[in-house]
């Protein structure tokens, strides 16, 4: 018969086996988050004209008192290193995707559904971020709202698509620094409503044609 083991030693034994699962769980759970997480691409690396459009977004909203002053210098010098990495990701994208993705699919034979589908939606999050991180972008649009018909050709579309990204990057209010810019502010925050809706659109019609591609 097994003498039983001390209630001492039970409680060593237990304490070994948490530090040994401590070991090996912290390191996976780890590594997976690291794989995961894809850190926004450093200002400094950016081209000359993303990193131009990124300054001028930000000396433009101090000149229209967009940005609140905060009580802690430091934390608000992280949030605006943050922020404009986000943007320069974000802005750099938007061409790289026009001009990678969607401008040979408007000028390609024949569409690849899955291509469109990751590009667009890729657009749509990237175009939504910049519209709720830049202030100079957020102004009351009275006009009317941009729609889009689902039924509408995909060869109509992607033109339609590259030329509003295009128009939106090639805005003047991220050159110019003038006090009189509303309408060019307006301009470029119509472009953006734009790429979202036209992106979220052809989004929406790429996943039904590979849907329907698929069961035939």
């Amino acid at each position: 018969m097994k003498k039983p083991v001390p209630l001492r030693n039970q409680s060593v034994m237990l304490a070994l086996a948490s530090l040994a699962l401590m070991g090996v769980f912290p390191q996976s759970l780890l590594a997976q988050q690291q794989s995961s997480y894809k850190p926004p691409v450093d200002p400094a690396a950016a081209p000359p004209r993303v990193k131009a459009i990124v300054e001028t977004i930000n000396q433009r909203a101090r000149e229209l008192g967009l940005i609140a002053v905060s009580d802690d210098p430091e934390q608000a010098a992280f949030v605006r290193r943050r922020l404009n990495a986000q943007l320069t990701e974000d802005f750099g994208k938007l061409h790289s995707i026009n001009v990678e993705r969607i401008v040979p699919q408007s000028s390609g034979l024949s569409l690849d559904y899955k291509t469109l589908s990751d590009a667009t939606a890729d657009l749509k999050s990237r175009a939504t971020r910049i519209k709720y991180n830049v202030p100079i972008l957020q102004v009351v649009d009275k006009g009317e709202k941009i729609r889009y018909d689902e039924n509408s050709d995909l060869a109509s579309m992607l033109p339609e698509l590259s030329r509003v990204i295009s128009s939106f990057l090639g805005s003047p209010v991220f050159r110019l620094s003038s006090p009189n810019d509303a309408e060019l502010r307006l301009k470029a925050s119509r472009d953006l409503d734009g790429i979202i809706k036209l992106s979220e659109t052809i989004n929406r019609i790429a996943k039904r044609s590979t849907r329907a591609t698929a069961s035939n």
